[in-house]
């Protein structure tokens, strides 16, 4: 598979992931999908990236925010369920949640 092939599956799974939240009655705003190269030395300066190289560098991470009736929702354990469709979707997704502190962050590796 090419790279390209790789972001365009990324991407439409990030599509089939916010309809399914939205049939599912969640809501999502969009967060970060491309990290440039000073963003993410700030991040790890910050202690917000653990990572040499993000998968948002490559365009294959996305964070989404989440909203449950109007609120936005910080803790980890509500976007279990999207997580957990992100996941079937495609083998070589990954979700966040798994880490336990990055609940709103999804990825293909």
């Amino acid at each position: 598979m090419t790279f390209r092939e790789k972001q365009s599956i990324f991407l439409a799974n990030v599509a089939k992931l916010i309809t399914w939240a939205f049939d599912n009655g969640y809501e999502l705003t969009g967060g970060e999908l491309l990290r440039t190269e000073e963003q993410q030395l700030i991040h790890r300066r910050n202690g917000k990236s653990k990572v040499g190289r993000s998968k948002h560098q490559d365009k294959l991470a996305i964070d989404l925010n989440l909203f449950i009736k109007g609120v936005y929702q910080t803790r980890n354990e509500s976007y279990k369920p999207l997580a957990e469709y992100w996941k079937s979707l495609h083998p070589n997704n990954r979700a966040g949640y798994d880490w336990g502190w990055d609940g709103n962050h999804f990825e293909m590796k």
